[in-house]
């Protein structure tokens, strides 16, 4: 009987450690299941960490900001200013911050003007582009053909003296296009890269095309032409797109005050004729006159009348002007009138702008609930100098940026979304505004990922 009993006794108790192990086995996994989800959500409390984009997450990325968020050569200041009341002679003009391409001023900047000499302008930028693409160099000599001699040019061209039995260098063309307007500059350097002004045209129109410049068009390169057309807000666009890829030619050729040409050195070491050396004068009179001015071109036939592109530095503001139409008879009155208004657009934007440089380009990375990926980086779709208005004294270092951010980013997010805002401001007053963007797609996690996400969303967001 004894032995009964204990073996009942035993049974008893090894049902009770079986029924404890029915709830305990359960209330552990609780615990641990409930330990393990608040070590998930106190990760997500954590600053994310987004991994770097691979290189076709980087093209695509490019590709959306290209796309969705272009920056125009010119365009509208991003805020609201009162118009100018400025009298300018020329009959039609614009000025623009060279920085980011913002209209301050314009005049009948629409209107469809030859540009005369300032076609050289084009001519340059097709020429340092062929440098860049190996195609010549600056240091490269050639003897000029026939048709860029300067007996052959057209009467009352501007020239440089090309002529026979020459070696010229494509620095030196460039000298003599930029200093002396030379129309025989120009037609040499057409035939030496293109082999015809005629294909040579094509190519300076078919980069005008790809700047975006509708009404400008060439049929000759030295601009002597009326059938050549451009506008006031085209050109400028074009100097600005000159000076931004290319802006030691400023220094080298825009600047120089004078030009020596012909000289020994561009003759045959055999050669017994006379050499007859000409010092050619900045046709540009602003140089010396315009604080900061270092460029860029003028130009003038009579269908045209006289224009300048000009460009003046101070500190870090530039601007670019472009005067077209100018009034006068005779060289000597028309530089009157060029440089009135060419002094008068200047001095005004100086005194009424100034130039913030670009600042280093924001990146936030965030928390994305819900996804394949749980961090993003959010940059600023455009990052550029600033015009800011002088309302008070170094106004431009003087700008404040902040950055508002969406509360809860739920995938899927796109590349490109917008999911904030940067705004750049100076004493209060908004400068711009430019949108926050994700910087890569995330797709939606699966059916657990979403579930834990929305619970710990709530459990965070709550707090």
């Amino acid at each position: 009987m004894i032995e009964e009993s204990t073996s009942s006794t035993e049974q008893k108790s090894k049902g009770k450690k079986l029924k404890h192990l029915f709830w305990i086995i359960p209330l552990v996994l609780c615990l641990c299941c409930a330990g393990a989800f608040a070590w998930y959500v106190y990760q997500q409390m954590q600053p994310p960490a987004p991994q770097a984009l691979d290189e076709s997450q980087q093209a695509f990325l490019q590709y959306v900001l290209d796309s969705k968020y272009p920056e125009p050569l010119l365009g509208a200041l991003p805020y609201p200013v009162k118009p100018a009341n400025l009298f300018i002679y020329a009959k039609a003009g614009i000025i623009i911050d060279a920085s980011n391409g913002c209209v301050l001023f314009e005049k009948n900047a629409d209107n469809i003007i030859p540009p005369a000499s300032m076609t050289k302008i084009a001519v340059m930028y097709v020429v340092f582009q062929a440098v860049a693409n190996g195609e010549t160099s600056l240091d490269t000599r050639f003897e000029p053909v026939r048709q860029a001699w300067a007996r052959n040019a057209p009467p009352q061209s501007s020239l440089m003296g090309l002529g026979e039995n020459q070696l010229v260098s494509v620095h030196e063309l460039l000298m003599g296009l930029s200093v002396a307007s030379g129309n025989d500059a120009a037609t040499a350097l057409a035939y030496h890269l293109s082999g015809s002004v005629e294909a040579f045209c094509e190519r300076m129109n078919a980069e005008m095309v790809k700047l975006g410049l509708k009404n400008t068009r060439f049929v000759d390169a030295s601009g002597y032409s009326e059938l050549n057309t451009t506008t006031p807000r085209e050109f400028a666009a074009l100097a600005r797109a000159y000076i931004s890829k290319y802006p030691d030619a400023l220094k080298t050729y825009h600047s120089a005050p004078s030009f020596d040409y012909p000289t020994k050195e561009n003759y045959p070491a055999n050669y017994t004729g006379g050499i007859y050396t000409k010092k050619m004068y900045a046709s540009n009179k602003l140089l010396n006159i315009v604080e900061g001015c270092d460029g860029l071109k003028t130009g003038f036939i009579y269908e045209s009348g006289f224009n300048i592109s000009l460009t003046a530095k101070r500190g870090n503001t530039r601007f670019i002007s472009v005067t077209m139409g100018g009034p006068g008879v005779g060289t000597a009155e028309g530089n009157r009138y060029r440089i009135a208004d060419g002094r008068k657009l200047m001095n005004w934007a100086f005194a009424s702008f100034e130039t913030a440089p670009a600042q280093e380009k924001i990146v936030v990375p965030v928390r994305v609930w819900q996804g394949t990926e749980n961090a993003v980086n959010l940059l600023e779709a455009k990052n550029h100098a600033l015009t800011v208005p002088s309302i008070s004294e170094n106004a431009a270092s003087k700008v404040v940026r902040t950055s508002q951010i969406c509360d809860s980013i739920v995938a899927p997010v796109q590349a490109g979304d917008q999911l904030g805002k940067v705004q750049y401001s100076v004493d209060g007053i908004v400068l711009e505004e430019i949108p926050l963007i994700a910087d890569r797609t995330i797709l939606e996690g699966g059916t657990v990922k979403r579930a834990a996400d929305k619970i710990a969303q709530n459990l965070i967001e709550k707090k």
